[in-house]
C-alpha cells in the first residue's frame, strides 16, 4: 500500500545490456503495488527528467522473469513509465503522463492494462508499445489522450493474440499493428484522430463493433496484412480515403457502415504480384444508389496499375447497429 505523495528519487539500474535510471526497480516476484489514487500517489517528477543516460531514464522497471501488478498509481514524466523484461505484468487505473513510453512491454508471458489514461506531449509517444518476444497483451477501458495528446496510442509490434478492447482515443494515431495479430473491439476513436487502425507486415486483425474516425484514413491496410470486421462505423478519409487498401493485402468486410468524407470511401493503392480481389459486401455506404458507391470506390476498374479490386455487391441499404460505448461514458468511469 502506497500512501498520497510524490516518489521521484532516481537509481542507478542495471540490466544485461545496459544501465540506466529509475525510480522503482523491481527485482522480488509476485508483489503488488497499491495505491491511495492515480492523482495521489505519484512515481515521477515534476518535469521530464533527462539526466543524459542511455537508455532513457524508467519510472519503474523489471529486466527478470517477474510477475507484478500495478494499481491507482499516477505515472509521470520519466521517458519511460514502466518497462517490462520477462515475466508478466498487470496494470490498472493507472494514469501515465509526459513519458514518451508510457508502457513498454518486451515480456513473453504478456501484460494486461485495464481502466488507464495515457497523456503525453512528448514528440513521437507512444502509450502502450510492444516488441517481440512480448507475449499475449490485454487492453481494456484504457483512454489515450486527453488535455496533452500522444503520437500513437497504441504500437504492436511482433506481437500476437493482443486484444484491445472498449478504448478510447483522440490521438494522432490510434492503434498501428505491424508484424502482429489480434482483436479490436467496441474502441472509438474522435475526430482528432488522423488515422484509427494502421496493419502493416503481414500482420492479421479482426475488427467487430468499433467507431472509427481518421482524418487521413480509418483504416489502412498494407505489406501482405490481413483484416476482417463486421458491426463497424468506418468514417473520415478527407486526405486519402476513409478505407485504404495496398500491397497485396486482404481485406474483408461485411456488415459495417462505411461513409466517406473525402473523395473515396474505399481505395486501393498498388499491388505488385497477383490480382486480389478484396470483399466489401453487405455494407452501408451511406447511399443506395449504386452509381454514387462505384464513383466512391478506386480500383482495378478505374486504374489497371492498381492490380486489385474492391466488390462490394450486394450492398446494404440501412446503417448498421454497433454495439461500442459512446467515449463520455466510458471515459467518465476513470475519472
Amino acid at each position: 500500500m502506497i500512501g498520497p505523495g510524490r516518489y521521484d528519487d532516481f537509481h542507478p539500474f542495471t540490466a544485461p545490456a545496459w544501465t540506466t535510471e529509475v525510480i522503482v526497480g523491481i527485482t522480488k516476484d509476485n508483489l503488488t503495488f497499491i495505491g491511495s489514487g492515480n492523482s495521489t500517489t505519484i512515481i515521477g517528477p515534476t518535469e521530464m527528467y533527462l539526466p543524459g543516460v542511455i537508455p532513457d531514464p524508467m519510472a519503474i522497471a523489471c529486466v527478470e522473469n517477474i510477475n507484478a501488478e500495478f494499481i491507482n498509481i499516477g505515472i509521470e514524466n520519466a521517458k519511460t513509465g514502466i518497462h517490462w523484461s520477462y515475466g508478466k505484468v498487470d496494470i490498472s487505473e493507472c494514469r501515465f503522463e509526459g513519458c514518451k513510453y508510457g508502457v513498454y512491454l518486451y515480456n513473453e508471458e504478456g501484460a494486461s492494462i485495464l481502466g488507464s489514461e495515457f497523456y503525453s506531449e512528448e514528440s513521437l509517444s507512444k502509450g502502450v508499445i510492444t516488441f517481440s518476444p512480448c507475449g499475449p497483451v490485454s487492453i481494456s477501458h484504457c483512454v489515450f489522450g486527453g488535455p496533452s495528446v500522444n503520437e500513437t496510442g497504441i504500437a504492436i509490434n511482433g506481437t500476437n493474440n493482443v486484444s484491445i478492447q472498449g478504448c478510447n482515443f483522440y490521438v494522432k494515431n490510434a492503434m498501428i499493428f505491424a508484424s502482429s495479430s489480434g482483436t479490436i473491439q467496441n474502441c472509438t476513436t474522435t475526430q482528432s484522430v488522423a488515422q484509427s487502425v494502421e496493419a502493416v507486415d503481414a500482420s492479421q486483425i479482426d475488427l467487430m463493433g468499433n467507431q472509427f474516425h481518421g482524418n487521413y484514413t480509418s483504416i489502412n491496410v498494407k505489406g501482405w496484412s490481413v483484416v476482417n470486421g463486421s458491426g463497424n462505423i468506418f468514417t473520415g478519409g478527407e486526405d486519402l480515403a476513409t478505407i485504404y487498401i495496398s500491397s497485396q493485402s486482404q481485406v474483408r468486410l461485411n456488415g459495417n457502415d462505411i461513409l466517406k468524407s473525402g473523395d473515396y470511401a474505399a481505395k486501393i493503392g498498388k499491388y505488385h504480384y497477383e490480382i486480389v480481389t478484396n470483399d466489401l459486401t453487405n455494407n452501408y455506404w451511406g447511399t443506395s444508389d449504386p452509381d454514387s458507391i462505384a464513383a466512391w470506390i478506386w480500383d482495378y476498374n478505374d486504374d489497371p496499375v492498381t492490380r486489385a479490386y474492391i466488390d462490394y455487391t450486394p450492398f446494404s441499404g440501412s446503417s448498421v447497429p454497433t454495439e461500442s460505448a459512446p467515449f463520455g461514458s466510458v471515459k467518465a468511469m476513470f475519472r
